[in-house]
């Protein structure tokens, strides 16, 4: 091998190199932004009562796949106990969703409208008579 040709194999090996490790860095930013958003997401959903599921998320964004089997098991379990378990956590879900909709003003007025559909439909009066009645 000539100077040249040993040259030229150094300058093609080390862009190939900076190649391979650009890609590499790329995939793994795309796995960290993954893993951030599972983190955020965990924060938002355990504010809402989804504890498990947040606990899930969390131990996915640490890449702790051992214990996201455990929780997933202990969802299982939660559901082969039968209908009162997940009803009650259901029930436990809906009362911090509703406080946290009650604390917002967007959210009172939604649960305005929707209580208000709800005394319509109940009463069986038309909507047009119902809103000229307030």
């Amino acid at each position: 091998m000539s100077l040249l040709e040993v040259i030229l194999l150094c300058i093609v090996g080390a862009g190939a190199g900076k190649v391979g490790i650009s890609w590499l860095l790329k995939k793994d930013t795309a796995r960290e932004e993954r893993r951030r958003g599972a983190a955020q997401m965990a924060l938002k959903l355990s504010e809402y009562g989804l504890t498990k599921t947040s606990e899930f998320l969390v131990d996915y964004s640490v890449g702790d796949y051992s214990a996201m089997a455990a929780k997933l098991k202990d969802v299982g379990k939660t559901f082969l106990a039968g209908e009162t378990a997940v009803l009650e956590e259901f029930g436990q879900i809906f009362e911090r969703v509703l406080k946290a909709k009650l604390d917002t003003e967007d959210g009172r007025s939604i649960i305005e409208s929707k209580l208000n559909e709800a005394l319509v439909k109940a009463s069986n009066t038309p909507p047009e008579i119902a809103m000229l009645n307030k």
